[in-house]
């Protein structure tokens, strides 16, 4: 088999498993399931991959790789109220990109070992990059934050983002037979955008409040009153 052949292979199976995972979960997708979708005997696959876990290790690495190469700061200038935006749209294409690795996370973690060694490495370097780019905002006159501040609101921002998919499960806004729709990811955004609004100045308050729009209203109060009220309902 040709090199490029090899890859163009490899390529294939990562594109399908990532579909895979997203639409059905990490759980319930097997590398047969995956070698079927694709037409290909599990021992081709197995020529690429010896196992699920390479797959995911590899899709980790590509999602590791594209999210801090999107998050990296300008070098010929200062940010400016557009970035606001910006880093906020990669935030969301990536978070939904790569849905099922926060929503599969705990279950990575407990049994994938290379995953449990890489994630928190990961998340730190996620934050590291989140303090440069809120400080970056401060230099520009964007934001208003104290070092201080500018870690507790990185570190919030990141549980917000990596837990936000287990809320929803929690809250009963998606379950195993309603999985994942984008409108929760933006749901997401809206509350991170509000998470950084009380330090915002300048130009970067009227890109926040035009965000904010983009977003909509939030759906989870009014889901959440209504899942109240018929529980409220059913035990008169």
């Amino acid at each position: 088999m040709s090199h490029s052949k090899t890859v163009k292979t490899k390529d294939r199976i990562l594109q399908l498993s990532l579909q895979l995972f997203n639409e059905r979960g990490e759980r319930s997708v097997t590398t047969n399931h995956i070698a079927a979708e694709l037409n290909m005997s599990p021992g081709n696959l197995y020529y690429h991959f010896r196992n699920k876990n390479e797959i995911i290790k590899e899709l980790m690495e590509q999602y590791q790789e594209e999210t801090l190469g999107m998050l990296s700061l300008p070098d010929d200038r200062l940010l400016d109220a557009n970035d606001k935006i910006r880093y906020f749209q990669v935030l969301s294409s990536q978070l939904w990109a790569y849905r099922f690795l926060h929503r599969d996370v705990y279950h990575l973690v407990e049994n994938n070992e290379y995953f449990r060694k890489m994630y928190p490495r990961f998340a730190g370097q996620v934050m590291q990059q989140g303090q440069k780019i809120y400080q970056a905002f401060v230099d520009a006159g964007l934001m208003q934050m104290t070092a201080s501040e500018i870690e507790a609101l990185t570190i919030n921002l990141w549980i917000v983002l990596t837990n936000w998919t287990n809320f929803l499960y929690m809250s009963g806004h998606i379950t195993d037979s309603n999985h994942l729709e984008e409108k929760w990811v933006w749901q997401a955004l809206r509350q991170m955008v509000f998470l950084e609004g009380a330090y915002l100045r300048g130009e970067s308050r009227q890109t926040y409040e035009h965000l904010l729009e983009t977003f909509g209203s939030s759906e989870l109060f009014a889901s959440l009153s209504s899942a109240t009220g018929e529980q409220n309902d059913s035990t008169i």
